[in-house]
């Protein structure tokens, strides 16, 4: 990605919205410039999901097939937006999401372009500060690139419900809440600050619960060796009956490798080596746990996440990170140690208003199913 007053030679130039801002599109993270990128992402309040290295290890082994399809906009030679997309002809969370919703037969119709993974904490278009209008010209782009592509729908994952998201709503989306993260502020002093602000009985019992599941285990930050996290993660898996298509081991081993730089991922290991971990990574001030693993065998009933929560919170408290995305699911037990939810929208539409029609109508399944667990739409209750 250059700074130019033309389109780059290797993108697909989109042409210009009526606020100015040219858009352009390119076919893959080789064709962008990897920290022109990340700047933007860093400036614009980004997490790990939209950096570049995220993107890489995504197209490099991606959990179904998938096609890039990044969008920038410009306000003259200037980047000022970036919004990650992928063209989806099978992602095993889609289809999940259409069974919910009971309209299986909409994978039929042809692929969905989408911003951009349901598998994502995070989703939707960054703009620079002082640029929100490029928001939502990257937005205009997304159904430009799906009419050149072929897409039958185009539409945002893991969307924040906040002002852009409703600006969508009054552009005709169909919408539906289909997941909620759970999120931490820990611009604390100190530790002992923080857990100062959850009432005391509730504090002494996690206290209590901590030390009772701790027997005999080291929680560290460190990183695990791929095969470990491979195991861990597809242990956890399988014990709630959950397709390892959701997260293949070559894709769980490029994100391993790719993100390195930034990885912040805690383990608790006991004398046979590592029981169970959370796998994440800080980009900017955000740490993201994405992934937890577990020893199922030995813990079955998830004993070590108290102490490990414990530990991840008094790390975030004490090191850069401001904020601590502790993901989706295990609901009850991170808002016990303070977490604040945040839902999180799936926004969709066509060119075509019959087909927006069933769009809605789909959404508002989606949503009643989705409300009807407290994890949303994941397909297994796990930490992160």
């Amino acid at each position: 990605m250059t700074s130019r007053t033309t389109t780059p030679p290797w993108m697909i130039d989109l042409g210009e919205t009526a606020d100015g801002h040219r858009l352009a599109l390119a076919r893959g993270v080789a064709d962008i410039d990897g920290e022109v990128w990340n700047d933007i992402v860093r400036r614009s309040g980004g997490t790990i999901f939209y950096s570049h290295e995220w993107l890489a290890a995504f197209e490099e082994a991606p959990p179904g097939e998938f096609e890039p399809a990044h969008l920038l906009a410009y306000r003259g030679e200037e980047p000022v937006g970036v919004c990650p997309a992928y063209l989806v002809h099978h992602c095993p969370r889609l289809d999940y999401a259409y069974s919910l919703g009971e309209s299986a037969w909409l994978r039929e119709r042809g692929p969905m372009l989408l911003a951009h993974s349901l598998a994502a904490l995070r989703g939707g278009p960054l703009a620079l500060p002082g640029h929100a209008g490029a928001a939502m010209a990257l937005a205009d782009g997304l159904e430009r690139a799906a009419a050149r592509l072929g897409a039958w729908a185009w539409g945002i994952a893991n969307l924040p419900a906040d002002a852009f998201a409703g600006g969508l709503m009054g552009r005709g989306y169909a919408t539906a809440h289909v997941s909620t993260a759970y999120r931490i502020d820990t611009t604390y002093g100190s530790p002992a600050e923080y857990w100062a602000t959850l009432p005391g009985r509730r504090r002494r019992k996690l206290w209590r619960e901590q030390r009772l599941r701790a027997g005999g285990l080291t929680v560290t930050e460190s990183v695990p060796q791929t095969g470990t996290l491979v195991r861990l993660a597809h242990e956890l898996l399988a014990a709630h009956g959950t397709p390892i298509e959701v997260f293949p081991a070559a894709y769980l081993e490029a994100l391993h490798r790719h993100l390195r730089p930034y990885e912040r991922t805690v383990v608790a290991a006991d004398e046979a080596g590592a029981v169970a971990m959370f796998a994440g990574w800080q980009f900017g001030g955000e740490w993201s746990l994405w992934i937890a693993g577990l020893r199922t065998d030995d813990h079955p009933a998830f004993e070590p996440y108290h102490t490990m929560l414990a530990h991840t919170i008094e790390a975030a408290v004490t090191t850069d990170a401001r904020v601590l995305d502790l993901g989706r699911g295990n609901a009850p037990i991170k808002r016990r140690y303070g977490a604040v939810g945040t839902p999180l929208m799936l926004a969709v539409k066509t060119a075509d208003r019959r087909q927006d029609a069933l769009l809605h109508a789909w959404c508002r399944r989606l949503e009643s199913a989705a409300r009807a667990s407290a994890d949303g739409l994941e397909v297994v209750s796990r930490c992160c």
